[in-house]
């Protein structure tokens, strides 16, 4: 049933920094068992009503979801934004539609994405 693994990643208020506005970090909870599948034509067309592009569906088990806004997926590094949830009926899983985040490839290295350290050239470039 899964074909894939997610890491959602909730966000931290942190302190402020020195211009005065609060810094976020990202945390992280990973190995989760997804099932990718292609956006149906319904969630394109709701997508598109709200203003959004539905990318990717991407469903999960119920008991392991918060409400994230943001996940990754641990085999391309790809960033998701997710923009709306469903349960089916009697249903322990829920189905994520998600927006592709361009620029968001995460980075093992440092434990960074290129989209939240705003460093990087580019795909491909070192992040530091």
């Amino acid at each position: 049933m899964w074909n894939k693994s997610i890491k959602l990643v909730s966000m931290m208020q942190g302190e402020e920094d020195p211009e005065g506005f609060a810094e976020e970090t990202e945390n992280f909870t990973e190995g989760i068992p997804a099932k990718f599948t292609d956006a149906t034509r319904s969630d394109e067309t709701i997508a598109h009503q709200a203003g959004y592009t539905a990318d990717q569906n991407i469903e999960i088990l119920r008991c392991n979801y918060q409400g994230e806004r943001y996940l990754y997926d641990e085999e391309t590094g790809e960033k998701y934004e997710v923009k709306r949830t469903y349960q089916k009926d009697k249903s322990m899983n829920i189905v994520l539609t998600c927006e592709r985040r361009s620029g968001g490839l995460w980075n093992e290295r440092n434990g960074r994405s290129y989209e939240a350290t705003g460093r990087c050239g580019g795909i491909g470039t070192d992040c530091t």
